[in-house]
C-alpha cells in the first residue's frame, strides 16, 4: 500500500508540475530543469529511493538543476564558469550519504570531487594560471602518499 502511495505522489506532483507549465506558457526548457529538481526532491525526501543511497541521485539532481536554472536565466556563456559544478554534483550527493550512513569510503569520495571541483573554480573565477600547476602538485602528493601507504603495508 505505501508504494502505490508514493506512486501516486509522484505522478500528482509531475502532472500538476506539467500543467503549470502549460498554463503558464514557461519555455520548455524551464520545464525540464522543474523535472531534474522535481526528480532530486523526490530523491531528496525518499519518495524515490531508500536509505542513504537516495541521496547520491537526489544531490546530482538538484545540483545540476539548479545550475542549468542559473543558465536559462542568466544565459548559457555562464557555463564557462559553472562547469566544475558537474564535478561538484557527485560530490555533493555523496557527502549527504556520508552524513545519512556515516560511512567513511563516501566521505573520502566526496571529499576528492569536492576538492577538485573547488581547484577548477579557484582556477576559473580567479584566472589564476597556475591552478593547473596547483592541481598537479596535489595530484603528485596525493599519488607519492598512496605509494607510501602501499610500501608500508605488510602483505599477509
Amino acid at each position: 500500500m505505501e508504494k502505490i502511495h508514493k506512486v501516486g505522489i509522484f505522478f500528482g506532483v509531475l502532472f500538476t508540475a506539467l500543467g503549470v507549465v502549460l498554463l503558464a506558457r514557461i519555455d520548455v526548457n524551464y520545464f525540464w530543469i522543474t523535472l531534474l529538481l522535481l526528480f532530486g526532491f523526490l530523491f531528496e525526501f525518499g519518495v524515490l529511493g531508500k536509505g542513504a543511497g537516495r541521496f547520491i541521485p537526489a544531490g546530482i539532481f538538484i545540483v545540476i538543476g539548479v545550475v542549468l536554472l542559473l543558465c536559462s536565466v542568466f544565459g548559457y556563456d555562464k557555463m564557462s564558469y559553472l562547469w566544475p559544478m558537474f564535478v561538484f554534483a557527485p560530490g555533493f550527493g555523496l557527502f549527504q550519504a556520508y552524513l545519512a550512513s556515516k560511512k567513511r569510503n563516501l566521505l573520502r569520495a566526496a571529499s576528492i570531487l569536492l576538492i577538485i571541483s573547488a581547484v577548477f573554480f579557484v582556477g576559473i573565477f580567479f584566472k589564476i594560471g597556475w591552478a593547473r600547476v596547483l592541481f598537479g602538485f596535489i595530484l603528485v602528493g596525493l599519488g607519492i602518499s598512496i605509494l607510501v601507504k602501499s610500501f608500508g603495508r605488510k602483505s599477509e
